[in-house]
């Protein structure tokens, strides 16, 4: 469980610096408006905090099981947009990130969901 939320912290900081440092790579060559932006910049801040959450539940997993169902519950809902954008929404290019973030996603949350039972049993018998 610990190197699958050090991953998840990972993956989420990553994501904080492509939505920062990379707005035109990943969301085409056209500037982005105002708004846009805007609203890039405070995802990007949101998964900064997610990663430093599941940084820090990954020292101690048991103690921060509401990390735990906070990665579950956002890798569930980016799994069903990343499905909705890659499926109907997006023309091909942006699909692709779309469809590795889907990947990603998935794996992690099949990989925590695993784990899961175990974790907790094992904070039960404490």
């Amino acid at each position: 469980m610990t190197l699958l939320l050090r991953l998840t912290a990972v993956f989420s900081v990553l994501w904080a610096v492509l939505l920062i440092g990379c707005k035109q790579a990943v969301f085409g060559a056209q500037p982005l408006s105002w708004l846009a932006a805007t609203l890039a910049n405070g995802v990007a801040a949101a998964y900064a905090v997610l990663g430093w959450l599941f940084w820090r539940a990954a020292r101690h997993p048991a103690a921060h099981r509401g990390s735990i169902y906070a990665a579950i519950g956002m890798f569930i809902l980016k799994w069903a947009f990343d499905t909705y954008g890659v499926l109907l929404a997006l023309s091909p290019d942006p699909a692709m990130i779309s469809l590795a973030d889907l990947i990603i996603s998935i794996s992690l949350l099949v990989g925590i969901l695993e784990s899961l039972p175990k974790m907790l049993s094992a904070a039960g018998s404490k």
